[in-house]
């Protein structure tokens, strides 16, 4: 196909849904017998479908609040929009930080995204930790946007991420802001500057977006890989490392989680072959197999549960200790006869 088909190709389907489906990477494909269903639960007009191994979207139905997205344990939704992607280098530390989509820039200071529905769990305290004076979420735009629940999603999952840090107060400086009056005296009224610097941010992006459309597609294998590795777990590793507060570093901890192994495990290999991130694998060696647990990789989706036929594995939220710079632990060994 040339370059001008090409191009016709992609105006006549300019209309591209707000995240796209990985389907090697989904749970259920994975493995038939998954029950997971939390992109569906959170959807709040049922635009996502589960099917028999599969979901599936209802593109008609969708709002584009990207809540999917943000509760997929191993990124199987993503959204088509980069600038989510690009946040964490925008935050600078010591500095307080403001979220937007492109219709709550007031000042020209805040960092937009396509919807703040996007943020997850792990990404809220990783920004919280990040911005030590305060990370603010500019909702009020919400009133006037179909995707009208967006605020509802974010205060229950600050109220669960309460819950999984033990009330530190990494939370306390999340502020979700539903009216344009509750900014507070950190706001500052728009100068020519910044409004030009953040209209400058927006041509850019789109400009930006439409070139990348137009490109070559990428390289299939890069979604097609066996093992991926959730970049909020990466986004929440680093911020592990530069937290220097041991009480952040506890809270941030909870996070991760624990897979155990008890006496029945058979090492048929399953829960290894299965991990959609890598976290447990086999390894043998002179000395005989062992099954190894790197608990940064785990991101707590529970299909080594699901798949393990003997039920020798449990999942826990959390780490206990800080265990070193080590991330992997031996969960059980078997030696040669």
């Amino acid at each position: 196909m040339s370059f001008a088909d090409t191009l016709a190709e992609r105006v006549r389907n300019s209309e591209q849904p707000a995240f796209e489906i990985i389907s090697r990477r989904c749970l259920r494909t994975r493995f038939q017998g998954s029950s997971c269903d939390r992109c569906a639960r959170e959807c709040p007009v049922e635009a996502i479908r589960l099917e028999p191994g599969r979901i599936s979207l209802d593109p008609k139905r969708c709002l584009g609040c990207l809540a999917c997205t943000a509760v997929c344990p191993v990124e199987a939704l993503v959204g088509s929009d980069s600038r989510l992607a690009a946040a964490p280098a925008k935050v600078i530390a010591g500095k307080a930080v403001s979220f937007c989509c492109d219709k709550g820039i007031r000042t020209g200071e805040e960092i937009c995204l396509p919807c703040l529905g996007a943020l997850s769990e792990e990404g809220l305290a990783a920004f919280a930790a990040r911005s030590e004076k305060g990370l603010r979420l500019h909702l009020f735009p919400c009133r006037d946007c179909r995707a009208f629940s967006v605020p509802d999603f974010l205060a229950r999952r600050l109220q669960a991420l309460a819950g999984r840090m033990g009330n530190n107060t990494l939370t306390s400086r999340i502020n979700l802001i539903l009216g344009e009056g509750e900014a507070g005296p950190a706001a500052k009224p728009a100068s020519r500057r910044a409004f030009f610097r953040s209209f400058w941010d927006l041509s850019l992006h789109t400009a930006t977006e439409a070139i990348t459309t137009l490109q070559a597609a990428p390289d299939p294998r890069e979604k097609t890989a066996h093992k991926h590795q959730p970049v909020r777990l990466a986004l929440l590793r680093q911020t592990l490392t530069e937290a220097g507060d041991q009480a952040n570093r506890l809270a941030i901890l909870r996070l991760f989680f624990t897979v155990r192994v008890n006496a029945d495990c058979d090492f048929c290999g399953a829960c290894a072959g299965l991990c959609p991130t890598g976290a447990i694998g086999n390894l043998w060696t002179d000395e005989g197999r062992q099954l190894r647990f790197a608990w940064a990789r785990c991101s707590g989706c529970g299909l080594c549960l699901e798949a393990c036929r003997k039920g020798a594995l449990t999942l826990e939220a959390g780490r206990p200790t800080e265990r070193g710079a080590a991330e992997q632990e031996i969960l059980v060994r078997r030696t040669h006869a």
